[in-house]
């Protein structure tokens, strides 16, 4: 079973809409529907608090699916390289303003 089922299966199991849950979580209806569906998938910390939540294991919820785990590898390999990119801006910003720095001092000898 997939993610998305596994948490319908139990919210449903719990006589529960999503706009209940959603409620509990401070999310909309839609993001929840967008989970069930495999849309989208939660991150990290919304993973813990959904297992809390409907009293699954993380390795109950996260098992067979492959999606989900690509998923997770990704945000923490884009979350890693963030700082990267942040620098690497910030060292392009500097080349700009010293080779227009350059190219209006040439101009004046």
């Amino acid at each position: 079973m997939k993610f998305g089922e596994r948490l319908k299966q139990a919210r449903i199991e719990m006589d529960l809409t999503q706009g209940q849950v959603a409620n509990d979580f401070f999310i909309t209806r839609q993001t929840i529907s967008s989970w069930e569906n495999e849309k989208t998938y939660p991150d990290i910390s919304s993973l813990i608090k959904l297992s809390d939540y409907y009293h699954i294991s993380l390795d109950i919820l996260l098992k067979e699916d492959v999606g989900m785990r690509e998923s997770l590898e990704k945000k923490e390999v884009s979350e890693e390289l963030r700082p990267v990119r942040r620098n690497l801006i910030l060292i392009d910003l500097i080349l700009l303003v010293v080779l227009l720095g350059n190219l209006f001092n040439v101009g004046r000898l």
